[in-house]
């Protein structure tokens, strides 16, 4: 795979690394002369955000061909026909399963990378209600962050999603992949006839590390430019229009917008059986991968807290372990502020194989500061299931802060 870079070229022919960092401006004093207002200064910092967030690093692909998956093999989804590839991450020719992150100007060799939301949707050709079959995503050819996790039935053929949030270092050659599973001990083709396989991947976070992450708080409305206004750096006062304000805590905003991706890896915890027992899943201190905002707290381990108002992209996952003989059904859901749910997957379990069941719920749901998400589980096995511990068959909650 040949490297790609996130340089865009603004009106004015000027080369710009994406993310930009803006500049933190100074005022004049009485020892200080003040930073010029250049255009170009204004053009790197404001039509360079704009570029970048108008064109982010963004894949989507879906496939036309069946796919044979191999029993108890992860096997990644390759043959994509790109829908969208704005900066080349992926290869038509080799190694077609893989969206290989762009260098972007917020890594370095030696740091994790940015974080990038990545979803896929695979559709079994099986009506095997005594397996499971997985949708996962996988990094670097390592460990599989599993999705959806549930049988089939008769008469029926199976869907399974995933979604998460990836750390990936372009400069590493870092990369992701859709993979599928399952265990009915016979190969298992994907159906590519009234609906198909498909991956995206989309840019949502610069790198941790970046020199240039803040967490401003929520930018205003845009302002409203006039011929008498008075340009600062940070001061205000009649007239006075701080940029550090309006571009600078703004564009930064739009860089690290709230992330969250929590998970119950190392827990203990178990789902009481019960037809209207919902349980909040709690996630912990090792399963914090991200939360840039600190919206999660030990204290209130099931609740993820808004820090900033807005729009915001919520995947819950709810993964339990089975035991040799599963009964009943098996539900997930989210919930927001302990009243309103939005309702996601149910299923009965696999009636052979203890390779567990996982259900995903999605929602975009519009939260002001202090309201808080949960993932929950409904269960009517009769007894306690375990919550999945693992790093990779953890139980999960992602949040994604959208738009205003």
């Amino acid at each position: 795979m040949t490297r790609t870079d996130t340089t865009m070229y603004l009106p004015d022919g000027q080369p710009v690394f994406q993310p930009v960092q803006p500049r933190t401006w100074v005022d004049a004093a009485a020892t200080v002369p003040g930073d010029p207002v250049k255009a170009w200064y204004l053009m790197h910092d404001v039509a360079g955000a704009v570029a970048w967030q108008r064109k982010p690093a963004m894949f989507q692909g879906v496939t036309s061909v069946a796919q044979g998956i191999n029993s108890s093999t992860w096997s990644p989804i390759g043959g994509y026909d790109e829908l969208v590839d704005t900066h080349g991450g992926h290869n038509d020719g080799t190694n077609t399963s893989r969206y290989y992150a762009p260098q972007s100007s917020a890594v370095s060799a030696g740091s994790g990378g940015d974080w990038y939301l990545a979803s896929g949707y695979i559709p079994f050709d099986s009506s095997s209600a005594t397996n499971v079959f997985i949708a996962g995503l996988r990094v670097n050819g390592g460990t599989v962050f599993e999705g959806q996790k549930q049988p089939s039935a008769a008469g029926h053929a199976v869907d399974c999603m995933v979604m998460d949030l990836v750390q990936l270092n372009g400069r590493n050659d870092n990369y992701v992949e859709l993979c599928a599973w399952q265990n009915t001990g016979v190969l298992v083709n994907t159906l590519v006839s009234g609906k198909s396989p498909s991956f995206t991947v989309r840019w949502v976070g610069a790198d941790p590390a970046w020199a240039g992450i803040a967490t401003p708080a929520l930018p205003a409305l845009p302002h409203t430019w006039t011929d008498t206004d008075i340009v600062t750096g940070s001061a205000t006062g009649a007239g006075k229009v701080p940029l550090n304000t309006e571009i600078r805590d703004l564009v930064n905003f739009l860089h690290n917008p709230p992330l969250a991706r929590l998970t119950s890896q190392g827990t203990t915890q178990t789902i009481p059986p019960g037809a209207s027992t919902w349980t909040s899943i709690n996630f912990t201190a090792a399963g914090e991968t991200l939360d840039n905002y600190g919206g999660w707290a030990a204290a209130t381990p099931s609740r993820y807290v808004c820090k900033r108002a807005g729009l915001y992209l919520l995947y819950g996952l709810a993964a339990v372990a089975e035991p040799a003989s599963p009964a009943g059904y098996r539900a997930a859901r989210l919930l927001i502020n302990g009243t309103t749910a939005y309702a996601g997957g149910s299923c009965f379990p696999a009636t052979g194989t203890t390779a567990g069941t996982a259900l995903p719920a999605v929602a975009q749901v519009r939260l002001a500061v202090n309201d808080y998400v949960e993932v929950q589980m409904l269960q009517t096995q009769g007894a306690a299931l375990s919550v999945k511990d693992g790093v990779g068959d953890a139980s999960r909650l992602v949040a994604v802060w959208k738009s205003r």
